[in-house]
């Protein structure tokens, strides 16, 4: 039986956005396909919405039972791998999903604006989160994202704080194309 997938995009990303169209299309083209539904989070106004606003989004798709949550794999891009873990870790004890790939993740940036501050000046339950993920955490990390330049200390802090996996891409800067193979890779070999 299939997973569910939930993507949730990026800063000012739809469901419409970079390769979330084309990720779904692949996926769909597979016999049999391995995740259905797949589901693209609408987060209202995402160019300046809150962590509050981002969270009501990702648990509006993700839902409350936990048969379904943990059939579910979880795809956050960018600012959507951080909502994402902070939806994880405020699910209830014994509630966990089916996996996370994370694709360009990040704990800081090399410039951030005012309205991103708060997600990384406020912490949430890492550990929660790692157990609420269930298995695997994946990350995907440009060896050249503008937003992260230090791709050694990135995927440090990945182990580090949630003992994911990451998988360093070579110039896939912040994963903002139309197609990504690594990612359709990604979810078909550690994920189904």
């Amino acid at each position: 039986m299939p997973k569910r997938l939930i993507v949730v995009p990026r800063w000012s990303g739809t469901p419409a956005s970079d390769w979330y169209p084309w990720l779904e299309r692949e996926l769909a083209s597979m016999s049999p396909p391995p995740f259905a539904p797949i589901i693209g989070a609408t987060v209202p106004d995402s160019a300046s919405s809150t962590i509050s606003n981002w969270m009501a989004a990702v648990r509006a798709v993700l839902g409350t039972n936990p048969g379904e949550i943990a059939d579910t794999v979880l795809v956050g891009h960018s600012v959507g791998c951080q909502a994402v873990l902070r939806v994880l870790a405020e699910l209830p004890e014994g509630v966990h999903a089916a996996g996370v790939l994370c694709v360009a993740g990040w704990f800081w940036t090399d410039a951030p604006w005012a309205s991103l501050m708060p997600w990384i000046d406020t912490p949430f339950d890492l550990e929660r989160a790692k157990i609420a993920a269930g298995a695997p955490i994946v990350v995907l990390i440009s060896d050249n994202d503008p937003h992260t330049s230090d791709w050694k200390a990135n995927r440090a802090a990945w182990r580090d704080r949630l003992g994911a996996t990451s998988i360093i891409v070579h110039g896939a800067a912040h994963f903002n194309g139309g197609h990504y193979p690594i990612i359709l890779e990604t979810l078909a070999e550690r994920f189904t």
